[in-house]
């Protein structure tokens, strides 16, 4: 019969690396509460909308759903913003603001490329009820600070300011949709106004651009139809009679377009215009203050406010002092986190030694309000995976906790007549401290021996019936 094996993407933790796990998260949940994050354990498995209401496509993908035995949609957490968010709408009146909250534990996401897929860990902080600039400067700052009190060296802290994004998305006159699209796009647009007409023919393709203005009078004629019911009312006030007008074109094909057309699309030439001016932003990275004289020139370009570029650079300005920020401060206005709730600053804290970020995060201002909450509540967070951060402190001290010497003792009984004194020895020893494996192989002491080295047993001790206690330091023979 073939075996069972372990899913792929999950992992079996032996005792050494789960104390080193154990141990580096204990230190950063320590670190995050000495800023007045208190600690919030949430529960594994939510509601699959809690994730969907506005983290959009790309999580559904991901998510390990199922329905449970009372017919409920259910999902394992694949991120912890949302439940913290729902925590507060449930206890909003018992809740002063700001609320500071840090979690930390197991999240899930499924991913086909097997390239951090399955089962994780997450330690983060979330700040709800600031809009100020300096919870902006607080959270970069602690985010900052884990890095550089693990001694790493040669990590980076991306940012980016999406409001900076979207007000030159709003002086061009995009729509809703459009705007998405885009802001999806910059990982493309990142590589300059080449990238610009492949970008372009995709948002024809998703009938994001039309070239010609709808019809009002059709337009107004389906307005609060659905798709269905539309092909209807269009085909009937066509009139599909006198089909032959339309020459070789297929009445149904003409519909679909018309449809597309009176559903509403960007202008062209304006969408264009948007992909080209975001395309001068995703380029713009590296030093901050170049950096701002950059997004100037663009923001400057579009016609926009500058606003938001004045308090980005405020915003730089002031974190520069947080501990481990100035030397690893980056700008990358290409930036785009995976997940759709996001506006505002958002940040990476990056390694080379890791192929993924090890740390991620930024302002989430509106999704309060979609998970049904009446009144805006302005927030951001982040959240480090531990297993990177393992993998990056790897052979320090700063991932310390797993043994790194030989301690405890394994105990024996010279026979089977010593059975009881052994077992009183056993106890004892572990009443003193000593962590004590007793040996239940009837093992000699040559193989007892053997085993103790290999298990990083520092000593076993044989005892014999009348109690009589003899030691052997496994240590003396190593080489």
């Amino acid at each position: 019969m073939k075996s069972v094996t372990r899913l792929r993407g999950m992992h079996d933790t032996p005792q050494d690396f789960w104390l080193r796990k154990r141990n580096l998260q204990d230190r950063l949940v320590q670190l995050i509460g000495s800023y007045g994050y208190r600690y919030l354990e949430t529960p594994i498995l939510e509601s699959t909308e809690l994730f969907l209401r506005k983290s959009g496509g790309e999580l559904t993908s991901r998510m390990y759903s199922f329905t449970d035995a009372g017919s409920n949609s259910v999902s394992l957490r694949p991120e912890f913003t949302s439940p913290i968010v729902r925590h507060y709408l449930e206890h909003a009146q018992d809740v002063a603001l700001p609320a500071r909250w840090q979690y930390a534990g197991p999240v899930f996401r499924y991913d086909k490329g097997g390239q951090g897929s399955g089962q994780f860990t997450q330690v983060g902080a979330e700040l709800l009820g600031s809009s100020s600039v300096m919870s902006d400067v607080e959270l970069l700052g602690l985010a900052s600070h884990v890095p550089f009190q693990l001694g790493l060296s040669g990590y980076q802290i991306r940012v980016a300011d999406l409001d900076v994004v979207h007000s030159v998305l709003d002086a061009v006159g995009v729509s809703e949709r459009a705007c998405t699209f885009i802001i999806e796009s910059v990982p493309q647009l990142k590589e300059g106004r080449k990238a610009v007409p492949g970008v372009l023919e995709r948002a024809r393709h998703l009938h994001l651009a039309v070239e010609e203005a709808p019809d009002d009078a059709l337009s107004q004629a389906i307005q609060g139809l659905d798709d269905t019911q539309s092909r209807k009312v269009l085909h009937g006030l066509l009139n599909w009679t006198a089909a032959d007008q339309f020459g070789q074109r297929d009445p149904d094909e003409v519909v679909e377009r018309l449809l597309r057309k009176l559903r509403g699309g960007d202008d062209l030439a304006v969408l264009e215009k948007a992909l080209n001016l975001i395309s001068d932003l995703a380029g713009i990275s590296g030093d901050p203050a170049a950096s701002v004289a950059a997004l100037r020139a663009v923001v400057t370009a579009a016609g926009a406010n500058m606003a938001a570029v004045d308090r980005f650079e405020e915003f730089l300005n002031l974190v520069r002092s947080e501990p481990g920020v100035a030397q690893s401060l980056v700008v990358d206005l290409g930036l785009v986190r995976g997940l759709a709730y996001y506006n505002g600053l958002v940040f990476e804290v990056t390694h080379p030694r890791c192929a993924t970020p090890l740390a991620g995060g930024g302002r989430y201002d509106g999704l309060a309000r979609a998970l049904g909450s009446p009144d805006p509540l302005p927030a951001l967070g982040f959240a480090y995976t531990l297993e990177s951060l393992l993998a990056v402190t790897e052979g320090s001290d700063n991932g310390k906790g797993g043994a790194s010497e030989a301690d405890g003792a394994l105990v024996m009984a010279g026979d089977s007549e010593s059975y009881r004194p052994a077992l009183q020895a056993a106890a004892d020893l572990r009443q003193q401290g000593v962590q004590t494996e007793l040996d239940v192989c009837g093992r000699d002491l040559s193989q007892g021996l053997d085993y103790a080295r290999k298990m990083g047993i520092a000593q076993v001790i044989v005892v014999n019936r009348d109690g009589q206690q003899t030691a052997h330091d496994t240590r003396s023979r190593q080489r």
